[in-house]
Parts: C-alpha cells; sequence; structure tokens
C-alpha cells in the first residue's frame, strides 16, 4: 500500500455567508491519480484552489507527509511540492519553451542568474525524464507549439519546481485523439516517479482509463472515495446527480413540422482540428440541443456558423436558399444572432447603456437623415425591458452596473430585437440566477413557438432535457447520437450525462 502524502481533513469554505464547502475530507497517495468529480458548482475548484493557495480555508487541517501546513498563496503551495496545471495555460507565447518552464524561477548560482543555456540544458532533461515521445525544442516559441504541447510544456514547467503533487484541471478539455494518448504515456511514467496527480475531468470515462481511486464532491459534500475497481460509471453518475441513472424524467415538447422546408441546414462543416463533417438541420419551431463536454466542439459549431470564427468548410442554407457567411455582420442581414457564451467579453460593451446595448446592431434601421430616431429607439428598447423583465433604472442605466441576470438578459433582448429568425445560444443561463434563467427560457420557448429556430448549448443538462425538441450528443467533434424529445417522449439529465462520456 501506497503511504499517504497528502491529507485534507474537515475543510469548510464559506463566501458571502454561503457555505459552499461542508467538513471535505480527501487523500491523496504517493504515485497515485485520484480524480475529483462532481457537478458545476460541487465545490471541486473551490477545494483545489485551497489546496493550491488560491482560497484560504475557513477551517481543516492539510497534512502533507505526515506535517500539518499552512499557507495562503500559490507560492507557498509551490514549497509545498504542489502545482495546479490550469486548464487556461499560464504559458507566454512570445518565450520559448525553457524561459516559460523556468519563469520567475530562474536559477541563480550565488547573486547571479545563471545562463540561458543551463536553462535549456534543464529544460531538455526534464522533458526526456518524463518521457514525452513528440519532439519539443527548448529553444521553439510556445506560440508556435500545438496545445497538446503546449500541455506538456506546462508540465515540465510544474516538475522544475520540484513537485510531489500535480493538480491537472479538464487536462484533456482541447486535445486530439493522439495528444491524449501521449498525455496518458506521460501520466503513467510520472506515477512510477512517484509524483502524485489529483485528476479533474468531466470526461468520466478517461477516469476509468487513467485514474486509481475517485472521489464525488455534490453540493459542497464529499459523496464517495473508491478505487475506480469497485465502482462503475452508472453508480458515479448517480451520486454526482443525487438519484439513480433513469432513462426519463422530463414532459415531452410539442411535435415540429418536419415537411417544412429547415429554417437552417448545416452541411459537412469542418472547422480547425476539431469539427469535421457535421451536419445537421434545424427546422421552424424547433429548440435544437447541443450536449457535449468542454471541449467537444459545441462552441466553435455555433460560432462557425455565426462567422465568429472561420469555417474551413461546409455549407449553410436559411430557408432553403445557400448563404456565404463571411463576418457577424452577414449572419445578422441573413436573420441570425447569437447569445455568446462571455457575455461580458462577447456579447455587452460594459460601458454602454442598455439603449446603447441594444439597439447596437440594428443602428441603421433606427437612423432617420443619418441620426437615430431617439423616440422611436426608446420605444424598441422600452418594450424590450418589460418583455423581458430587465431590472433597471431606465433605458440609461450603465451595462456594467447590472446583475448577471439582467445583463444576460440585455443580450438576448439585442439579438431578438434585430429580428433574428435563428438565434444560436451558447450556455445562455450560466452563472445567472434561477428565475432569470426561467424568464430567459420562457422567452426563448416563446420566440420558437413563433415560428422561430434555436440551437441551444447548455452545460446544465437538465434544461437541454426540459426544453429541447431534439439533441445533437457531440463527443469529440463528431456527433455519434441524436435524441428525440419530441411529443410524449423524454430523456433524463442523467442518461444525457452518461450518453456524452
Amino acid at each position: 500500500m501506497n503511504k499517504t502524502i497528502l491529507e485534507m481533513k474537515g475543510i469548510c469554505k464559506s463566501f458571502s455567508g454561503i457555505r459552499v464547502l461542508h467538513e471535505v475530507d480527501f487523500t491523496l497517495l504517493k504515485g497515485e491519480v485520484h480524480a475529483i468529480v462532481g457537478q458545476n458548482g460541487a465545490g471541486k475548484s473551490t477545494l483545489m484552489k485551497i489546496l493550491n493557495g488560491v482560497f484560504t480555508k475557513d477551517s481543516g487541517v492539510i497534512w502533507i507527509d505526515g506535517r500539518e501546513v499552512s499557507y495562503d498563496t500559490p507560492i507557498g503551495a509551490r514549497r509545498n511540492g504542489i502545482n495546479m496545471i490550469f486548464q487556461e495555460f499560464s504559458l507566454v507565447p512570445t518565450l520559448t519553451v525553457y524561459q516559460n518552464v523556468f519563469l520567475t524561477k530562474e536559477p541563480r548560482m550565488g547573486k547571479m542568474l545563471l545562463k540561458d543555456s543551463y536553462c535549456e540544458k534543464k529544460t531538455a532533461e526534464i522533458l526526456s525524464e518524463i518521457g514525452i515521445d513528440v519532439e519539443i525544442n527548448p529553444k521553439s516559441l510556445v506560440g508556435e507549439l500545438s496545445v497538446g504541447s503546449q500541455q506538456l510544456v506546462e508540465i515540465a514547467k510544474a516538475l522544475s519546481s520540484e513537485s510531489k503533487i500535480l493538480i491537472m484541471d479538464e487536462p484533456t478539455a482541447s486535445l486530439t485523439h493522439t495528444e491524449i494518448d501521449s498525455l496518458f504515456d506521460v501520466i503513467k511514467r510520472l506515477k512510477q516517479k512517484g509524483i502524485s496527480i489529483i485528476y479533474i475531468s468531466h470526461y468520466l470515462r478517461d477516469i476509468f482509463e487513467i485514474c486509481d481511486r475517485i472521489t464525488v464532491l455534490r453540493d459542497g459534500r464529499r459523496i464517495f472515495t473508491k478505487k475506480l475497481e469497485d465502482t462503475n460509471l452508472e453508480e458515479v453518475i448517480s451520486a454526482m446527480v443525487g438519484k439513480p441513472v433513469t432513462q426519463q424524467s422530463h414532459v415531452g415538447k410539442g411535435v415540429i413540422n418536419r415537411e417544412a422546408t429547415p429554417i437552417l441546414e448545416v452541411d459537412n462543416l469542418k472547422v480547425g482540428n476539431l469539427i469535421e463533417g457535421i451536419s445537421f438541420k434545424l427546422w421552424p419551431g424547433e429548440i435544437l440541443g447541443i450536449a457535449g463536454l468542454l471541449g467537444s466542439g459545441r462552441s466553435e459549431i455555433v460560432n462557425a456558423i455565426f462567422g465568429t470564427i472561420k469555417r474551413e468548410k461546409g455549407e449553410l442554407k436559411v430557408k432553403g436558399e445557400r448563404i456565404n457567411i463571411r463576418s457577424s455582420r452577414d449572419s445578422i442581414r441573413a436573420g441570425i444572432n447569437i447569445v455568446p457564451e462571455d457575455r461580458r467579453k462577447q456579447g455587452l460593451i460594459l460601458d454602454f447603456s442598455v439603449k446603447e446595448n441594444l439597439i447596437l446592431p440594428i443602428v441603421n434601421r433606427l437612423a432617420k437623415l443619418l441620426l437615430v430616431d431617439d423616440k422611436k429607439a426608446e420605444k424598441l428598447v422600452s418594450y424590450y425591458m418589460d418583455k423581458l423583465k430587465i431590472k433597471a433604472e431606465g433605458v440609461w442605466q450603465v451595462v456594467r452596473f447590472l446583475s448577471g441576470g439582467n445583463q444576460q438578459k440585455v443580450v438576448v433582448a439585442k439579438s431578438m430585437a434585430s429580428e433574428s429568425k435563428i438565434l444560436l445560444m451558447d450556455d445562455p443561463t450560466f452563472g445567472i440566477d434561477v428565475q432569470s434563467k426561467q424568464e430567459i427560457m420562457s422567452i426563448v420557448a416563446e420566440f420558437a413557438r413563433s415560428g422561430g429556430g434555436v440551437i441551444f448549448i447548455s452545460s446544465e443538462l437538465d434544461e437541454l432535457a426540459k426544453y429541447c425538441h431534439r439533441i445533437l450528443v457531440l463527443k469529440r467533434g463528431v456527433i455519434t447520437e441524436v435524441v428525440d424529445c419530441e411529443g410524449g417522449r423524454a430523456i433524463s439529465e442523467e442518461a444525457l450525462l452518461k450518453m456524452i462520456q
């Protein structure tokens, strides 16, 4: 039996008086790969940020190698042999591999920095020691490497600090199948060297392939810790969602007339190395869901349709007529609009008012002798504020100071005000309050009933099951199943979670 290298006992954490971790226990053995899984909001990230020194625990104890430790910064964690490899890499693309590996911790001899040649040689040794089987030149610029190679550089960077414990956050989300195989080979070699790995992922099937034990968190509590050989996918999913895996749990929707001309046709779509040969149709009145894990390509599909990322291949038709989308402006002209994944960066100009944000895509339509007709504009904005129950001091309220839910309602209103016939919605209810979610989805359902078409992505699988007529199951750029939820048919959150693994 391997010895315990890390023990977290009775960890509690609250934010603004709300408890998010309830006396969580976690142990990690030397040379083990230990998975932590749970739904969004289960407490995984909070627990790991406490371990990595980003957050300070409210109570509880942490032991490393049998010694109680206390620190409140990532530097403190690093001094105790802990490094975290985040999903968003901490690499500088304009620096070389070896410069990134030793960034902020350049080796010294006395008061003198050691030469670049030493760092270059040491980087090559680290890459060789962990058995990386792809060619990574220490002198190469990181920005010129593939995502998979950048992931391996992150690991080398962590190991340059003599890490005993590596925390990997969604390490395969952006990798190809070949890159995943390379990463798993590296993880196996790290295990052999006695390095312990905490592995956070929504890809449960990957966990069963590479991990030794699994801890399930739900609502800030530890549900169980088991060896992977002593559990199965169904038990893990049931523990994550809090109920047994069933096939049905929601009432079905109305039936769509599929004899009509599709409102949108996507044929043989190709985007980068991830999306290859995706085809589907969207009918008037339909809410078409896309279910997939992070990195499955779901956002790439809607952004390629809208023209915000390059579509390398594929044909689009709106109401049977072929269209050529080169930019978001072309999409809006064709009656397609998007509610983007990041409302604050992509959907809004935060220091503009509700009115200015809402009329931005249709300013030409509201112009009168080159000037915006303010009376007409304010009437339109007031209509949508009332329709979506946007709580603001008035049309001139600056968007930055609205709640997250009301900001998202402004994004939805902006899309609808442009008289769109097709709405692309990329996780529109993520991070907003329950009431705002219900109000937004009520408007979306009404939009569909009036003859519009909706492509709906959501991290909340129960939302897909509840609102969608069909659901495309997407795995690493490939549609593997189409779930029919029309009429009396239904699908449960648990069944969907199993499908996307």
